[in-house]
């Protein structure tokens, strides 16, 4: 299946993921209101969550992780390490370093730590209930 996702920092960038593949490829033509889910970048890895099929997913690299019913863990200050694990099993990990110095080109005036950190981001909507069916609706995936 290929969903459109925006790319985490830039939203006006579009990509498509190949969620069979892992593949992430410019999505030219594509709209904003098709997308699906969020990529980035955490340190070299490819990260992306997204909504499919009524369920929120992770794929980093090329471990995918569904996240209903997982563990979701975010440590680290200067490197940090998230974590998807189901029945005390680690499904996936990443480590990358906290991006603590955001682009200067984005308006700090509103912002907070998960703007720039998608792990954070993925952490705090696995961690609430509302969040996690805001971003459901959000990407069409309920």
């Amino acid at each position: 299946m290929k969903l459109v996702v925006q790319d985490f920092l830039k939203t006006e960038r579009l990509h498509e993921l190949d969620t069979d593949s892992g593949d992430v490829t410019p999505a030219e033509g594509r709209e904003r209101r098709e997308a699906r889910g969020y990529y980035a970048k955490l340190g070299r890895t490819p990260v992306v969550f997204y909504g499919a099929s009524g369920k929120l997913h992770l794929r980093a690299g090329d471990r995918v992780a569904p996240l209903a019913g997982a563990k979701v863990e975010l440590s680290g200050e200067g490197l940090r390490t998230l974590k998807v694990s189901r029945d005390e099993q680690v499904i996936l990990s990443v480590q990358y370093p906290n991006p603590v110095n955001p682009p200067m080109e984005l308006d700090l005036s509103m912002a907070e730590e998960e703007d720039f950190d998608l792990g954070l981001f993925v952490k705090n909507v696995t961690s609430s209930v509302k969040r996690r069916e805001l971003m459901l609706a959000k990407w069409g995936a309920s």
